[in-house]
């Protein structure tokens, strides 16, 4: 909440209306509004942002409130996935999991193997799967598992309980049809992180 009170303190004194910041530093005005009424905690880059804009600092045990360890979530790797290292977990900021409509509890992290779809996933990136979400969806991404191989590849429903899995790099990997009792879908991918 002190961080919400010397933000709007900064802003008026600033002689900017919520809409007028929210243009300047690329946030909706929304957003400027919920974080003036200490609802959601910004993240650091926002936070930089909007201080640079304003000209003002928050005080060193706001800024340490604003990012301790409640406001992240780690996202625990899929049980049958070999993880590298502990260092490498996944861990995603606990308001956007909100805003995106997820459950933590329905959350797993995969790490990206190969060039399969490559130009969109990269080798190494970690990504998120939804393991709520089985049902295929046309044109969404999901990882699944094809005999004692798991895979990741945009799924299209076809008739007949089959469905057509694409990757972003057809020239070296040809669409394939499949039916759905061939396949054990984990879930959706609905977040990926790695490096450009």
């Amino acid at each position: 909440m002190k961080f919400a009170i010397q933000l709007k303190a900064a802003r008026l004194a600033a002689g900017l209306s919520q809409k007028e910041l929210a243009f300047k530093t690329g946030i909706t005005p929304s957003l400027i509004s919920r974080y003036e009424l200490g609802k959601v905690a910004p993240r650091l880059e926002t936070v930089n942002r909007i201080m640079q804009i304003l000209n003002f600092q928050p005080s060193e045990s706001i800024s340490d409130g604003l990012f301790n360890d409640d406001a992240f979530i780690p996202i625990p790797p899929l049980p049958s996935q070999n993880t590298h290292s502990e260092t490498s977990q996944l861990q995603l900021y606990r308001e956007d999991i909100k805003l995106s409509n997820l459950q933590i509890d329905n959350l797993v992290s995969i790490t990206m193997s190969g060039d399969s779809m490559h130009n969109l996933l990269k080798d190494g990136d970690k990504l998120v799967v939804d393991i709520s979400k089985k049902i295929p969806v046309d044109g969404k991404i999901y990882a699944f598992n094809q005999g004692s191989l798991l895979r990741i590849r945009i799924l299209q429903n076809l008739p007949n309980e089959r469905v057509r899995m694409k990757s972003y790099n057809n020239h070296e990997y040809p669409d394939e049809t499949v039916g759905l009792n061939q396949i054990e879908i984990i879930g959706q991918i609905v977040y990926k992180a790695g490096f450009i």
